[in-house]
């Protein structure tokens, strides 16, 4: 029985693609090289992959972050109103006739993120994915709910947060205007220097 599970540990540990401390792959890589190359590695449950084109996201002010044209083709009608959640700075901006509203913060210093995933088995619908490159969590707080948040890694801790909520009877899918609005905004930022 020892040596069944001795077999399935090790079968386990050669599926996952490490190589056992001290030895040999033989493809003649170092030490150094084999450490670098396992730490590069995500851990399997850690889906999040790295930010590769950091863009700036403390650059512009949160009601700032889309042009009036681009707000109109959203089809949002009203001024920006800011707001601070929890001491993330935003805005808020909806149309006259309130059948759609967005929402934005900026999060900086945290690994958003990452803290989101730790939490996917207490949200209705978790799914990683990518906005305009950049990593990115959508989640619903409810399946059929009115509203979709898109999460997007702009940098190392900078995180722009994106909502947006159908108000009207017959909704609208609104994980779709969400991503658009998310993809718009991280389009417009400039790129982190240093």
């Amino acid at each position: 029985m020892r040596a069944v599970s001795a077999v399935l540990a090790l079968a386990a540990v050669l599926a996952s693609g490490s190589t056992l401390a001290g030895c040999s792959t033989g493809s003649g890589q170092t030490a150094d090289a084999d450490a670098a190359s396992r730490s590069s590695a995500r851990a399997p449950d850690d889906p999040i992959p790295p930010v590769r084109t950091p863009k700036d996201l403390a650059a512009i002010q949160p009601c700032l972050l889309l042009t009036p044209a681009q707000l109109e083709a959203d089809r949002i009608d009203q001024p920006g109103r800011p707001r601070d959640v929890l001491g993330n700075t935003g805005c808020e901006w909806s149309d006259t006739a309130h059948t759609r509203e967005f929402a934005v913060f900026v999060d900086l210093g945290n690994d958003v993120l990452r803290n989101v995933y730790s939490q996917r088995d207490t949200i209705p619908v978790l799914e990683v994915t990518q906005v305009a490159g950049q990593p990115a969590i959508r989640t619903k707080d409810d399946v059929h709910g009115a509203s979709c948040y898109f999460r997007v890694a702009a940098a190392d801790a900078q995180t722009l947060i994106v909502r947006f909520t159908a108000l009207r009877q017959n909704r609208e899918d609104p994980c779709g205007p969400a991503k658009s609005f998310a993809e718009t905004v991280i389009g417009n930022l400039p790129p982190l220097k240093g």
